[in-house]
């Protein structure tokens, strides 16, 4: 046998081992109890891609050239999940920034803003700012009744799994078109009435 063809053959049999080797460690990944994702990775994955399915009229932003701003005000319980999730990313062919505000008057740069726990009583001075802005912010927060009060998206759990509830009608009354994808895997309520 030729010096190129055993190297055929040993390149050929590499080439195999790998490939078995390969299909095992995907097998044990995928079979592998995988360890349950902290709430708040989850729910910042949800968050950006909220922007998917929701669409902003253009009055949403500055310019053209506007960022797109995801806000959060109030003490952060995402941490750096957030910042992770958005890094390098685009929506609708803008830059996604994340912003942290502790000020209502600072609202008007976001187009989502996530209301944070530590603002809950402070909803009705949100919501009262919010109705004067004239553009389209998206509101989404874990606070118990969020929604009810004015939210359009609230987060809660069922068990163990994180869930989200979208008050539609707000949504369309700001402006805001959610796609009914994003509303097949919601709990739609109606509290606009």
């Amino acid at each position: 046998m030729c010096f190129t063809t055993k190297m055929t053959v040993m390149k050929s049999l590499l080439f195999t081992w790998c490939s078995v080797l390969s299909l095992l460690l995907m097998h044990k990944a995928y079979t592998a109890e995988l360890p349950i994702a902290e709430e708040y990775q989850v729910k910042a994955v949800f968050l950006y891609n909220f922007s998917s399915f929701v669409t902003w009229p253009t009055t949403a932003f500055v310019n053209s050239k506007a960022p797109f701003t995801i806000c959060i005000i109030g003490q952060d319980p995402f941490q750096t999940e957030l910042d992770l999730t958005v890094e390098d990313e685009k929506i609708a062919g803008r830059p996604v920034v994340v912003e942290r505000i502790d000020n209502v008057n600072e609202i008007d740069r976001c187009q989502i803003l996530f209301v944070s726990q530590s603002y809950k009583n402070q909803l009705a001075r949100i919501f009262s700012y919010l109705e004067q802005q004239p553009h389209s912010i998206l509101t989404v927060s874990d606070i118990d009744g969020f929604v009810r009060q004015g939210g359009v998206i609230e987060f809660f759990k069922r068990g163990t799994k994180v869930r989200f509830m979208i008050d539609y009608e707000a949504a369309k009354k700001i402006g805001l078109w959610v796609s009914g994808n994003l509303l097949s895997i919601a709990e739609v309520v109606d509290y606009s009435k």
